[in-house]
């Protein structure tokens, strides 16, 4: 649907205080008359063909992108922890910085390796719906926890808008809501467990 058809019309650009490098117009319409080559796909499946591509847009779109942000986070926090020093040594050296850098790590990869996988079963050609709303939790409470101990590792300098951990710190937070929201995936998931039995790791995979 192109911009300029009567009764398609473009509302209030949302301001949000995280993803402000992107618009989030409002769209209305008002008896919108369309063209049949305006159709995608079948007339009557667009529920059916909506919801096929979302699994694929979440594990993308949200799994591994979060995955790379909160791994691109985690690179800063550790060459911040090397250089900052306090009583005449770097803050690396401590324990608690320590084991927020051991967490950061064991979590990046614990969601990495469901991303992997859920995509794997993709192209398997299998079902991948408990597999995607466990990357779609995992990935994005990952990327929270991670940006939230950057934050605490940066100090006072992860507060200012002077570096950009702040700005990870407020663009995490959608992640949790978009795509569907943790709480919602969380029921797919025990739904499927319940139906299915639980999705865990196939050793002979």
């Amino acid at each position: 649907m192109d911009k300029g058809l009567p009764g398609f019309t473009l509302g209030n650009d949302q301001k949000m205080m995280g993803l402000r490098g992107t618009s989030h117009l409002e769209l209305w319409f008002d008896n919108v008359l369309l063209e049949p080559v305006a159709l995608l796909g079948d007339e009557g499946r667009g529920l059916q063909q909506a919801l096929s591509a979302l699994g694929r847009v979440r594990l993308a779109q949200v799994g591994a992108r979060a995955v790379g942000k909160a791994s691109h986070v985690l690179q800063l926090m550790v060459d911040y922890a090397g250089q900052r020093k306090q009583f005449g040594k770097p803050i690396a050296d401590f324990q608690l910085v320590q084991q927020m850098l051991a967490d950061s790590v064991i979590e990046i990869n614990s969601a990495r390796l469901m991303v992997l996988h859920a995509a794997w079963m993709i192209d398997q050609g299998l079902d991948a719906r408990d597999w995607i709303s466990m990357v779609k939790v995992q990935a994005a409470e990952t990327l929270g926890r991670v940006t939230d101990r950057a934050v605490q590792v940066f100090g006072g300098m992860g507060f200012c808008k002077e570096l950009p951990i702040e700005r990870y710190y407020r663009d995490a937070r959608i992640y949790r809501i978009f795509d569907g929201t943790s709480e919602i995936h969380r029921t797919v998931i025990a739904r499927c467990v319940v139906k299915r039995g639980a999705a865990l790791f196939d050793v002979n995979a």
